[in-house]
């Protein structure tokens, strides 16, 4: 089941819960002041292999993994 991100309109609290695919936006209420004026957050990924990052950073790359190779970095 995936984590999805969800921010309260009432108090700006961010919080995280594990729903279906089916419920990811539908209403869920505020895990800290139980308001039900929430919306889904866009989260960013982040992976990684042995500590290096493969997915969704925009560090640790080099100029030339841009272009969509990256060839120049010993990365793919």
């Amino acid at each position: 089941m995936p984590l999805y991100e969800y921010k309260c309109a009432d108090c700006g609290a961010v919080f995280d819960t594990f729903r279906s695919f089916k419920e990811a936006d539908d209403p869920i209420p505020c895990k800290t002041c139980r308001g039900v004026h929430t919306r889904r957050l866009l989260s960013r990924v982040f992976a990684s292999v042995d500590g290096r990052a493969v997915s969704g950073s925009s560090s640790g790359g080099c100029s030339g993994c841009s272009g969509g190779s990256c060839a120049g970095c010993g990365g793919h």
